[in-house]
């Protein structure tokens, strides 16, 4: 997963000839007027707009905007995608610095899930993580979970808490906070197990970044 830091354009328009050198890798697409509080650095578009990166191949598409150059991204009914992976959410507060966004009402697909589903989530994008929790389930493979820690660089998963697996006539289940479940992608099939490895421990202490 591609970091998001230099996703921005100029925070206003009125300083976009002075910063077109600077920021000529970055474009916004709005879909009605730009309001730019020069006080703040904000830009919102209220009726939402697409944010280009053309750097990293990142696209963000927004019904509601705001943004702040270097600071933060926020919006709603949101549609990013990458080269790798694409997010569909209600809502996204991303924390340009720490490369951190949050998202509610999330909908996540790469080439290891389809049809991933979580109530509120977070992506690390330093570090190629995602965490999701409240009503985890997912179309592909067959998920049902609490909690749901994905490292999309080495393409593993580790469910925490009460789970649901199927595959073909099988099904894993936990129950209580103590159960877990182990999931490895190799050559597009999945590997599945209550036994998690020593070295995918590691995951577990992600899910305490998301509350």
């Amino acid at each position: 997963m591609m970091g998001y830091r230099h996703l921005l354009p100029a925070s206003a328009f009125l300083l976009a000839f002075a910063l077109a050198a600077r920021f000529a890798a970055f474009s916004v697409e709005p879909f009605g007027p730009q309001r730019v509080n020069l006080d703040t650095g904000v830009t919102t578009l209220p009726q939402g707009g697409i944010l280009t990166d053309n750097e990293n191949g990142l696209r963000l598409k927004g019904s509601y905007i705001e943004y702040k150059e270097g600071s933060f991204v926020r919006a709603r009914g949101v549609e990013l995608v990458s080269q790798k992976e694409t997010f569909l959410a209600q809502s996204l507060e991303h924390d340009i610095p720490k490369q951190e966004a949050r998202f509610t009402g999330l909908t996540f697909s790469n080439r290891d899930f389809k049809g991933l589903r979580a109530d509120r989530a977070m992506a690390l994008f330093a570090e190629d993580v995602v965490v999701l929790k409240g009503n985890v389930t997912s179309e592909t493979p067959k998920l049902q979970a609490e909690t749901l820690v994905v490292d999309l660089k080495s393409q593993e998963a580790l469910a925490l808490g009460g789970f649901t697996y199927q595959e073909s006539r099988a099904t894993l289940r936990g129950q209580g906070p103590s159960a877990r479940l182990y999931l490895r992608f190799v050559g597009g099939k999945v590997q599945a197990t209550t036994k998690v490895p020593e070295n995918a421990l590691r995951l577990a202490r992600y899910a305490g970044r998301l509350p």
